[in-house]
C-alpha cells in the first residue's frame, strides 16, 4: 500500500522579514515566519500561527515548507529558536526533526538545528519530490 498525504493546506508568501503563511482554501493569512540570517546561515526566529487557526496543522506544514524551501536553495542546515518561556516550542521543533544544540540560544532560549539534504527534507513526502 502506498502512503498518501493530504493535499497541501498552506503556502508561504515571501515578505521582507520572512514569510506569511496563507491557508489555501480561502487565501487567508493565518500566521508568519520570521527568518533571520547570521554567519551560519538562515534561522527561524519565529513561526507563529494566529490563535484562531491553531490546531489544524498549519504550523507543522509551514515548518515542512520552510525546510523544503531551504533544502531546494542548497542550504546545508537550518536552525530554529525556541523562546525560554514557551515549552511547546521545544516539543514542536523536536517533532519537526530539529535537534537541540548544546548551550543557550539567543535571549536565553534554545537553538535547534536540522541538517538539510533532499532525502532528509521529509521522507514521508518523498513521492512529492519525484514528480
Amino acid at each position: 500500500m502506498t502512503p498518501t498525504n493530504p493535499p497541501p493546506r498552506v503556502r508561504l508568501e515571501p515578505t521582507p522579514t520572512g514569510f506569511t503563511i496563507i491557508r489555501l482554501s480561502d487565501e487567508t493569512a493565518v500566521g508568519a515566519a520570521i527568518i533571520e540570517y547570521d554567519a551560519e546561515g538562515p534561522w527561524i526566529a519565529s513561526l507563529c500561527i494566529d490563535a484562531p487557526h491553531r490546531g489544524y496543522g498549519a504550523g507543522s506544514e509551514a515548518a515542512w515548507r520552510l525546510t523544503r524551501h531551504y533544502t531546494d536553495a542548497g542550504t546545508p542546515r537550518l536552525r530554529a529558536w525556541a523562546p525560554p518561556d514557551v515549552g511547546l516550542a521545544v516539543y514542536f521543533w523536536s517533532r519537526m526533526g530539529f535537534r537541540p544544540l548544546h548551550g543557550p540560544g539567543p535571549h536565553g532560549g534554545i537553538w535547534f538545528e536540522r541538517s538539510l539534504t533532499t532525502a532528509q527534507a521529509n521522507p514521508s513526502r518523498a513521492h512529492e519530490r519525484a514528480g
